[in-house]
């Protein structure tokens, strides 16, 4: 079982890259990443938790852990040794579910992905996600590649270049001057826009509640929000599901688009 050894000031606020209105006034606008100040509470808190973690007390460990993520800080190293200590306590669904939550931060980290399948080799329901089409699975990888913070920052960057070359076709008065700022505008504009698209699904893809872990031993899944629904099928503790709607304590969650139906909402738990 692997485990990350970090730095407290690597806990931050999930990224939040805001770009409002038209793309001049959202270059003045945009907030940056902002690393929170660390107070003692959360430094202790880690510490302890590292301790205890190395002492193989897995049960205050997760409860520190989950103590600094209470605290409003977030990290995908915070949620993977989360993951691990409730590994450790053969909290396979509580695992599972810390693991998906670092990998939504990190979805290339080798680390949490190999500790996810190890999870998931737990679970008794083996669950294959859905095919994707080809330009679904690009985009996926693309997004994949960096962080939120990362496609943020280059969009910036490109966006700034964009108006650097803009400055040279404006202002030169030779022709081969004002085709090299054209085109280079042109072309740092575009990767702005495609790395400003990314990070705005990154940042949906964080945000967005669409999946959901199995967390009680089983679950009944019904017709219908309600008690005396028709049973169509039984999941167990760890197991992922779409989660597409909710309806009082019932969410609708699905395997594929022919395995669908109810799960009382505190079978589960939210990504």
């Amino acid at each position: 079982m692997l485990y990350k050894s970090f730095k407290l000031q690597q806990i931050q606020i999930s990224s939040r890259v805001f770009i409002l209105g038209i793309w001049f006034l959202s270059f003045l606008l945009v907030s940056p990443i902002q690393i929170w100040s660390i107070s003692s509470t959360p430094v202790s808190l880690l510490d302890s938790a590292n301790f205890a973690y190395s002492k193989r007390n897995f049960q205050k460990s997760s409860e520190y852990y989950a103590g600094i993520i209470s605290l409003g800080y977030e990290s995908p190293e915070v949620y993977f040794n989360l993951g691990n200590a409730y590994y450790k306590l053969d909290k396979i669904g509580m695992s599972v579910l810390n693991y998906e939550r670092a990998k939504k931060f990190s979805p290339q980290d080798e680390d949490i992905n190999f500790n996810l399948k190890l999870a998931n080799q737990h679970t008794l329901d083996k669950i294959e996600p859905a095919p994707k089409l080809f330009l679904e699975e690009w985009w996926s990888n693309l997004k994949k590649m960096h962080s939120e913070k990362t496609w943020g920052i280059r969009s910036i960057v490109c966006f700034a270049l964009f108006f650097f070359f803009l400055g040279i076709f404006i202002t030169s008065r030779k022709l081969i001057n004002k085709q090299f700022g054209f085109w280079l505008g042109l072309i740092f504009f575009s990767f702005s826009v495609i790395s400003f698209s990314i990070t705005k699904s990154r940042h949906y893809d964080i945000t967005n509640k669409n999946y959901a872990v199995i967390l009680s031993s089983s679950a009944e899944i019904k017709n219908s929000p309600a008690d005396t629904g028709i049973k169509l099928f039984i999941l167990h503790e760890g197991a992922k599901v779409s989660a597409t709607e909710i309806n009082g304590e019932w969410v609708k969650i699905g395997l594929s688009s022919e395995k669908v139906g109810w799960v009382k909402r505190s079978s589960i738990e939210f990504i």
